[in-house]
């Protein structure tokens, strides 16, 4: 469980605020992921951002399942860079990303053996729509919805085009929710079931 507050900062030592509860630390020092070896430790935002939390700072809510603590869906890569921007965020790298997804754990899923349908809103259980963030158990290090709901982008580059996308949602099966899991989209598009959390590097106060 991350600290209730610490500050971030960014790489000229700018000072973003308090972070609380909102937020969960992420050790670099701790379980190195294969393929990607994290050089800094960073904060990764506990919930998917809501569309709540997005008309406020954008002035819109493009989502299609509306609801105020549903994560905002139908929003472009560009959309949700400049969102984590606008709070002094940006989105997570891929390698980032699965770090805080797995949460130490080297399973094929997070939740190792147990049930899925207690950590993720997936095809089997979802009924064909988003449900509000923060409804399901979160993983080890205190997290929600790093697997389904909706999907994730991500800051990084895919090698066959496009921007990596992290997590499998409600419209996926069980299989697209492991944690090594991963898509390609061009940033310029927007689906119903694509959306992001945010992340910030920084130390721990």
């Amino acid at each position: 469980m991350a600290p209730s507050i610490a500050i971030a900062t960014d790489l000229s030592g700018h000072k973003l605020g308090e972070i609380t509860q909102n937020m969960v630390w992420v050790d670099s020092d701790k379980w190195q992921v294969k393929l990607h070896k994290m050089q800094k430790s960073f904060w990764m935002d506990r919930f998917e951002v809501t569309q709540k939390e997005y008309f406020a700072v954008m002035g819109n809510n493009p989502s299609f399942f509306k609801g105020e603590n549903h994560p905002v869906e139908k929003v472009t890569w560009y959309d949700a860079k400049m969102f984590c921007e606008k709070r002094g965020k940006r989105l997570p790298m891929e390698g980032e990303w699965e770090k805080a997804a797995r949460a130490g754990s080297s399973s094929s899923f997070f939740w190792k053996n147990e049930n899925p349908d207690a950590f993720a809103w997936h095809k089997g259980n979802a009924y064909k729509k988003t449900h509000p963030v923060g409804s399901k158990k979160p993983n080890a290090l205190g997290l929600y919805d790093m697997a389904g709901n909706v999907w994730e982008w991500t800051s990084s580059n895919h090698e066959s085009g496009g921007k990596v996308v992290r997590g499998g949602s409600w419209r996926n099966g069980v299989g697209s929710l492991k944690s090594s899991h991963r898509i390609n989209s061009l940033p310029i598009h927007k689906f119903h079931y694509v959306g992001f959390r945010c992340a910030v590097l920084g130390t721990m106060d």
